[in-house]
């Protein structure tokens, strides 16, 4: 029984090791002989994350009409990650030679042109130096010299390849170093292609490793002419830019490939209209498939904007503003503003600060920009980026005059019944002796406004003092930031020291004299105007002027925040009632208002169910009165101030007929110039008849 035992043990041992045998042969198998077919296997998927690019938020008018918004395009990516080593320079020749035979464009902003002859493009000395410092070479490098660097730095071989597809490769090559092109960041190689082009990349996927077709945002304009210099523009975000969006630590939510907000709200509101990217998680097989394809982090859109403008007003204000301009020209009166080469417009609402209506011209069309950006720069066909309605510096002249009547009237200089002393010269100083338009001996603050007598107010000047006259400068927004929320110049009141910095001329005191009237040093914004004028409207209450009405989600389904105006400066009047005589003058200049043109008996104001409260302006733009600014603020209704306005017309004449164009827009909808029977403007405005009086909407 004992030796039974013995051989069954036996026999088990000996399975066992037959078994344990077996198995080492087949993982000797595995390991050696089979080795390289499942190292293959274990090789041949290969993942990488992909960011999925957010939309940036809309823009809307204040009634909801949505003036920006995107659409979804296809973009030609290069992912490193499913690159094939050392076949790079292949991929990109054959991905751009299907490009090219579809039609379709890539990006290359190489300054060397694409075809034979090779030439440097027209671009600055100072992008053509910093490619060619980028490349490794002197700055006397020739056209030769950076094609021979290109091809060297990407090892494109200069005998397999044309001299024209060495300059391609090298273009995307030398953008892709740019842009910072790795395993975490993606490169676009194409924008807004066809589905017959991604078509063909797919059907060429097998041999374009690397190559992907990726669906994203694009940003599209339902209406580019309209308010384009408050909407402002996005382009790619700079290297510099780039970097200071990091934080402490090196992170940042942009990448490298995003655009960004430059100008106007899409600068001023980047961090709203900014979405959160995605990520995505890639899986390919060695010949290209998906294998599987997972979305890691949800996409975030950015919020959207309602603005306070009205699409429509703004469309009119345009007009208004452009017409003026053009009717100058046609009349070509070398007195009367045939030389005006732009003007700007700001129109608030009286109660609150918010913006209704912003123009600046010469204008551009965003939908140009976005298809042909530096032509818009370079200011082709008249296009004009520059958005004088808050950046344009101007003299105010004669608008000042009421500021400097509110200072006298609290502070004690004057009352609503002191005299002036106009003869027609101020003989106060023996060696400085500045004239006036007329003599106008005894006349009030409101008539000495009416008729904008100079003297009484260089003698008001005078006595008050500088400091005094600037500190209420600065309370009606002169020389402050005024807290739009897009970049915006703060313009200055004259002093001694802003004077000596603008004109690098000593001071002296003939300039406290020119600066109660305007002149001087004194400059401001068209928008400076337009809140001056609110300030007055609200018996001193400075309202902060604001553009964004409310923030939104994306598709405008919840509302997120909304803007609630913000007074900025209350002006005590001491009980002065400062601002209702300051009014009573303003409501005298406008019955001085009659069409320039036709029946002379014609008020400008005619058939108006309520009084405009108004003052003129026209300020010297050099030192020999060749040309002059002319400018207005003021707001209406008088009595109950609904909006307030600040125009001004650069080398211009006649800003003050603007008025009514505005008044009849805003309130009536009926803003309608003359025609000629060919459509041409050959005036500015409609002049009512009692039969013709329009409806208050």
């Amino acid at each position: 029984m004992k030796i039974g035992y013995i051989v069954r043990s036996l026999f088990w041992v000996i399975i066992a090791f037959v078994l344990v045998f077996l198995a080492a042969i087949r993982l000797m198998s595995i390991q050696i002989v089979n080795g390289d077919y499942y190292a293959s296997q274990t090789e041949s998927f290969r993942e990488a994350d992909q960011s999925i690019s957010a939309a940036r938020g809309q823009i809307s008018d204040i009634n909801g009409k949505v003036i920006v918004s995107n659409e979804s395009v296809f973009k030609v990516i290069l992912q490193e990650a499913f690159l094939t080593s050392g076949k790079e320079n292949d991929t990109i020749a054959s991905t751009v030679a299907i490009l090219k035979k579809c039609g379709e464009k890539w990006i290359d902003n190489v300054p060397i042109t694409m075809e034979e002859p090779f030439v440097f493009t027209d671009v600055s000395e100072e992008a053509l130096d910093k490619f060619r410092t980028n490349l490794g070479l002197n700055l006397d490098a020739t056209v030769e010299n950076c094609l021979r660097a290109l091809a060297e730095n990407y090892s494109i071989d200069t005998e397999k390849y044309d001299a024209r597809t060495v300059r391609l490769i090298g273009g995307v090559r030398y953008e892709m170093e740019r842009k910072d092109f790795s395993f975490r960041n993606k490169y676009i190689l194409a924008e807004d292609i066809s589905l017959e082009t991604v078509l063909r990349l797919k059907e060429q996927g097998f041999i374009l490793a690397g190559i992907d077709i990726s669906e994203e945002p694009k940003r599209i304009y339902i209406r580019g002419d309209i308010a384009p210099h408050v909407i402002g523009t996005i382009d790619p975000i700079t290297e510099k830019e780039y970097e200071r969006s990091k934080d402490e630590d090196g992170n940042t939510k942009y990448t490298i490939n995003d655009l960004i907000g430059k100008t106007g709200i899409e600068y001023g509101m980047e961090s709203v209209l900014k979405g959160t990217d995605g990520n995505r998680t890639i899986v390919r097989s060695s010949s290209g498939e998906v294998v599987s394809d997972t979305v890691t982090e949800p996409v975030q859109p950015g919020s959207s904007l309602k603005l306070t403008i009205d699409s429509d007003f703004q469309e009119d204000l345009q007009a208004i503003l452009e017409n003026q301009i053009n009717w100058l020209h046609w009349l070509n009166d070398p007195k009367r503003g045939n030389e005006c080469d732009g003007g700007a417009v700001v129109v608030l609402n009286a109660k609150t600060g918010a913006v209704l209506g912003m123009a600046s011209y010469p204008t551009y069309n965003l939908i140009d920009y976005a298809n042909n950006p530096l032509a818009v720069l370079n200011g082709e066909n008249g296009a004009s980026m520059f958005n004088a309605a808050v950046d344009g510096l101007f003299r105010p002249g004669s608008a000042f005059k009421t500021i400097n009547a509110t200072a006298g009237l609290i502070e004690g200089y004057i009352n609503k019944d002191t005299p002036g002393i106009c003869t027609g010269k101020y003989t106060y100083y023996s060696d400085y002796q500045p004239t006036c338009t007329g003599s106008h001996y005894g006349y009030n603050v409101v008539q000495s406004l009416k008729v904008s007598c100079n003297i009484f107010f260089y003698d008001l000047a005078r006595r008050m003092g500088i400091d005094t006259l600037s500190s209420y400068a600065e309370r009606f927004g002169y020389g402050t930031d005024l807290g739009l929320e897009i970049p915006a110049e703060s313009g200055q009141m004259t002093t001694p020291s802003s004077y000596e910095i603008s004109t690098n001329q000593p001071w002296d005191v003939g300039q406290v004299l020119q600066a109660g009237i305007g002149q001087s040093a004194t400059q401001v914004t068209p928008l400076n105007l337009a809140v001056q004028a609110l300030t007055l409207a609200n018996k001193g209450i400075r309202y902060k002027p604001y553009l964004v009405d409310s923030v939104w989600n994306y598709d405008y389904t919840e509302l997120l925040s909304k803007t609630v105006p913000v007074v900025a400066h209350r002006i005590d009047d001491k009980g002065t009632d400062a601002f209702e005589t300051v009014k009573e003058g303003m409501i005298e200049v406008s019955t001085w208002c009659y069409w320039p043109t036709g029946d002379p008996s014609k008020w400008t104001f005619d058939y108006l169910p309520s009084k405009v409260a108004i003052k003129t302006g026209t300020a010297e733009m050099d030192s020999i009165g060749k040309y002059y600014t002319s400018t207005v603020m003021g707001y209406y209704p008088a009595e109950d101030p609904q909006i307030a306005f600040g125009i001004v017309l650069s080398k211009g004449e006649y800003s003050r007929y603007m008025i009514r164009n505005i008044i009849d827009s805003y309130f009536y909808d009926c803003y309608q110039p003359d025609l000629d029977e060919e459509g041409n403007v050959v005036s500015p405005w409609k002049r009512w008849t009692v039969t013709d009086k329009p409806t208050v909407r």
